[in-house]
């Protein structure tokens, strides 16, 4: 199954921004395909310098579910235009971004099979 994870809080919330990447790693493990998109303040857990500080409430740490999705190849997604707004550009991101545009969020939202928001 083609999963589609879309996340808007970042350091802002760290237990949603958490919960979103859980469930990107969750679903990975269960061997579905998934793409990680970030919009609004969640564009900061595709900075390198900032994913491993965000920690939820009563929540695993980021930096090991993110190092999990990383390790296998997962995308992040991030909406250039919030992503060029918080300073997260190629020179700090994790190895699996890109930039993306909300139309490339539509088109993925409409041919996968679940689209998960946090």
């Amino acid at each position: 199954m083609k999963f589609l994870i879309a996340v808007s809080s970042g350091t802002d919330d760290p237990t949603r921004a958490t919960l979103g990447v859980m469930a990107a790693k969750t679903a990975r493990e269960q061997g579905h395909e998934v793409t990680v998109w970030l919009q609004g303040e969640a564009v900061v857990i595709a900075n390198r310098h900032v994913y491993d500080k965000i920690q939820g409430v009563n929540m695993p740490a980021m930096q090991g579910l993110m190092e999990a999705l990383l390790a296998q190849g997962v995308p992040f997604w991030v909406c250039e235009a919030c992503g060029k707004g918080r300073n997260v550009t190629p020179e700090n991101w994790v190895a699996t971004a890109s930039y993306r545009t909300m139309g490339d969020y539509v088109a993925a939202a409409a041919a996968a099979d679940r689209v998960l928001s946090f």
